[in-house]
């Protein structure tokens, strides 16, 4: 696994556009802006080439090469910054992973300090507005990659004929928490650092597949901070395909009566992690559900727990007798309206019980709990 994902590039590289010559051999024409965009020191060997390339969702665009000196030097001359910042990509000798990924704006020059650590570089960035927010996103994802290649040389010394269960699961565990580490590191980054091209780099070029959470985090941030951007452009398609109820998404807002006729808004319920519960008294395998819900309810409220159960009833009558009679203390709302129900609808809800676990933030954590998961889930939250 390299340092940028290995799925995503090759498929941009397959669709390559054609380069001349004239782009190998470094020649430019008398359009090109003849200032240097890109400077570098390294340890790379001599004669080693260097591409320069742009990358975009479709594809990777070559826009220039260099050999490295005999001092380990190679530069990129020209202007291939843009207003709002361009994302370029380096690597060497070949247009695959690993590669160091530069922010240029127009007229912006960088320097590089590059040095080869096993798989991956350790580099230094000078210049650029936002190429100090892309040193701490690479560092992010390359520590990753320095780990996973000492966990690939372990696993490549164990002997498979003597491999025993325990070392099965607990290589499974190293693994997996490796990748939950690098992923976690990623989305604090997103959500903590100032939205700019770094960040759109982050969501869309660092995973295989589109990891819903992030694009809507990344969104939001860019949307305050870059509004005017096409990265920004792009992210708000992307997260108006993937809905409003995913992982990641703020939960819609839900607004209605409790048993006592007075309103109760989701949104109050900010600070505390909330398990939106849709259910019904007519509703067996949710009554059935009731009395270990309700263990969990008295194991993690005072630990910032809270349950806004929202009942499908059509007949507030027998709505309250079933919260009498099952003791369920925590907050009731409900518009009586059955299957028509405004937050059913909004939510999508198309069978009971359907739950939707919500972070301190509003944000959708998990769907579809049942209680014997969301032990697990508010074990790891609260711990």
């Amino acid at each position: 696994m390299m340092i940028i994902n290995r799925f995503k590039i090759l498929g941009l590289i397959a669709l390559f556009t054609v380069f001349s010559t004239a782009c190998v051999n470094a020649e430019h024409t008398e359009e090109t802006v003849s200032s240097t965009a890109i400077s570098a020191k390294s340890d790379m060997k001599a004669g080693t080439l260097a591409i320069l390339s742009r990358i975009t969702d479709v594809k990777l665009e070559i826009k220039d090469t260099s050999i490295v000196d005999e001092k380990g030097s190679f530069s990129f001359d020209g202007d291939y910054g843009s207003e709002e910042g361009e994302i370029l990509f380096i690597t060497f000798d070949n247009t695959t992973p690993p590669g160091i990924p530069v922010i240029l704006e127009i007229g912006a020059s960088v320097k590089l300090n590059v040095k080869t650590n096993g798989n991956t570089y350790d580099v230094k960035w000078d210049g650029g507005k936002y190429n100090d927010q892309m040193q701490k996103l690479y560092g992010i994802y390359t520590k990753f990659e320095q780990e996973m290649e000492v966990f690939n040389a372990n696993v490549a010394k164990i002997d498979a004929t003597t491999v025993t269960e325990q070392i099965r699961q607990q290589t499974t565990k190293r693994y997996n928490d490796l990748l939950t580490s690098r992923s976690a590191g990623i989305e604090d980054f997103v959500k903590n650092e100032k939205g700019s091209p770094a960040t759109y780099f982050a969501v869309k070029y660092l995973f295989e597949k589109q990891v819903p959470k992030l694009v809507l985090l990344a969104y939001d941030r860019m949307k305050v901070d870059m509004p005017e951007s096409s990265y920004t452009t792009r992210l708000a398609a992307a997260a108006k395909q993937i809905g409003p109820t995913v992982p990641g998404a703020l939960a819609p807002d839900i607004n209605l009566k409790t048993p006592e006729g007075e309103t109760l808004a989701l949104s109050s319920l900010r600070g505390k992690v909330v398990l939106i519960d849709f259910w019904a008294s007519w509703c067996g395998p949710c009554r059935k559900e009731n009395p270990n819900v309700k263990k969990l309810y008295e194991k993690y409220k005072d630990k910032g727990f809270e349950i806004y159960a929202v009942s499908l009833d059509n007949n507030g009558d027998r709505w309250k007798a079933a919260i009498a009679k099952d003791g369920l203390p925590w907050k009731h709302v409900s518009d009586l309206g059955g299957w028509k129900s405004s937050a059913a609808q909004l939510y999508g809800v198309r069978s009971i019980p359907q739950t939707f676990l919500l972070d301190q933030e509003g944000r959708i954590i998990q769907t579809g709990l049942r209680s014997h998961q969301l032990d697990q889930v508010l074990y790891q939250l609260f711990q």
